[in-house]
């Protein structure tokens, strides 16, 4: 296949809705998201200051929070933001206390799946929340208990992030009004690239038409080529 081929592309974020739509309240959603900016920007910029953090990272959440609800046109009551407040301060408390705050958000990803029988190639953008640059070990942050309460997007996002390495899944559980972080290996099934192929080629709305050189040239890449009924890394 040349490089000039062209290659349905789409973000695994349009993949996951797809096939599992979230059924999470929105205010869960929110919150969700809060906690994911506050991370990252502790991470970032614990980097680059001794200085304790968690104020300024509670700050970021609650407008991330206070910004997300406003979007959704979500209203609520200020004693559930005032209960939010205290659960995220004492997620991201547990947060600054792990071993995962040394670990920066990856760049964006490119998995390419290439049919040569079938002559079609698609590809997925994938950025899980953090990577262990050392390892290349991923790492996918979940605000929820994912043990006592599954989600199939969770698990359909985790098989793709899957796809790019070694993956864990990270989750906040609570004990005895306090939060502990909970991790999980994610092992890889390349089972759900045939789903995805059959995703891609409906050329779904939010999807683009790119060419491989293109997606090489930007995006860490990984490719997998359909050998007979199974798909290989060369």
């Amino acid at each position: 296949m040349s490089s000039s081929s062209a290659v349905v592309a789409a973000p695994t974020y349009l993949y996951v809705r797809n096939r599992a739509p979230s059924e999470d309240p929105p205010f869960d959603l929110a919150l969700g998201k809060a906690l994911d900016i506050a991370i990252s920007q502790f991470n970032y910029y614990s980097r680059w200051t001794w200085r304790p953090l968690l104020r300024q990272a509670q700050r970021c959440a609650m407008a991330v929070l206070r910004r997300e609800l406003e979007r959704m046109k979500v209203e609520v009551k200020r004693e559930e933001l005032d209960e939010a407040a205290r659960g995220l301060w004492r997620m991201l408390a547990a947060w600054s206390r792990s071993p995962y705050t040394r670990f920066l958000r990856p760049k964006t990803h490119a998995l390419i799946f290439i049919d040569r029988e079938r002559g079609f190639s698609g590809a997925l953008y994938a950025q899980p929340d953090f990577m262990d640059s050392i390892e290349r070990r991923y790492y996918e942050v979940k605000s929820f208990d994912i043990e006592a309460n599954s989600r199939k997007h969770v698990e359909l996002q985790s098989n793709v992030f899957s796809l790019l390495g070694p993956l864990h899944l990270v989750y906040f559980v609570e004990v005895s009004g306090f939060f502990q972080l909970r991790e999980k290996e994610v092992l890889p099934d390349r089972g759900i690239i045939d789903d995805v192929i059959a995703f891609l080629q409906e050329k779904p709305p939010g999807s683009e038409i790119v060419s491989l050189d293109y997606l090489r040239r930007n995006y860490p890449s990984r490719v997998f080529i359909r050998e007979g009924n199974f798909w290989k890394a060369p």
